[in-house]
């Protein structure tokens, strides 16, 4: 557990990491969404209690990306840029394994970051009572939604199976999910989501299962462009299963 908050967070619990040992244990991807969510809500809490709704939620962004870094909205970024890239799936691959980030990948990073940050505000902006229910409330939020991401990342490892390309960190970790560690992903997810639900919106419950869907859809276009399922193509589910999470959360 301590190298898979390690890898997923900016914490520094560990100086180097195994990433053999992360990739054996990506089951355990939903209890660090928990902890993730959980100190993302504190910020929040305290953002919304003393700044205007804006400011607060480019602070709770902020602690998002803070917590657990850009190496996922990296791979946002290249993901794009190898989709919008002309020529054959060779000439894609080579696009998105560019270094320089390009108009598409940027337009994309932009595109995700601004909404998230309005549907941030938009589901935290509500009469605030400074009181536990509140902080449940809110913590239900962003731990829902970092839920979703991780399990995103958990089944583009196991659909892009036999689509993960020669070398690199994404071969890594299809190559060692299997189905029964993804269905302990899947169980732990449901258990975290029901804790995060039983005393608001039991509706949310089905909402930290969106990433699943974003993960069908990732793959399906990376195999369609690259013919290969990268590292970049899931931390790009990571990111936009979050996105798309907090969206849903703001719009119901």
């Amino acid at each position: 557990m301590l190298d898979i908050i390690s890898f997923l967070t900016q914490i520094p619990i560990r100086k180097e990491v195994k990433l053999e040992e992360v990739a054996a244990k990506t089951y355990l991807f939903p209890f660090a969404a928990l902890l993730i969510g959980l100190l993302v809500s504190v910020v929040a809490f305290a953002s919304f209690r003393f700044f205007v709704p804006v400011i607060a939620s480019l602070l709770t962004l902020l602690a998002i990306y803070l917590i657990s870094g850009l190496i996922h909205l990296d791979g946002v970024a290249d993901f794009f840029d190898g989709i919008m890239a002309r020529g054959n799936r060779s000439e894609k691959r080579k696009a998105m394994k560019d270094v320089k980030i390009g108009i598409a990948g940027l337009f994309a990073v932009i595109f995700v970051l601004l909404v998230s940050l309005f549907a941030i505000e938009t589901v935290c902006a509500t009469t605030f009572n400074c009181d536990l229910y509140s902080f449940y409330t809110f913590a239900s939020v962003f731990i829902i939604a970092e839920v979703s991401a991780k399990i995103s990342m958990n089944t583009c490892m196991i659909v892009g199976k036999g689509f993960e390309g020669v070398g690199g960190m994404g071969t890594l970790f299809i190559r060692s999910s299997t189905g029964s560690r993804y269905v302990v992903a899947l169980l732990s997810s449901a258990f975290i989501a029901l804790i995060c639900t039983i005393f608001t919106d039991p509706f949310r419950f089905f909402i930290a299962f969106t990433g699943i869907v974003v993960a069908f859809v990732v793959v399906w276009i990376a195999k369609k462009k690259f013919g290969a399922v990268s590292g970049d193509v899931i931390g790009a589910s990571n990111e936009l299963a979050r996105c798309v999470t907090l969206l849903i959360l703001a719009i119901l």
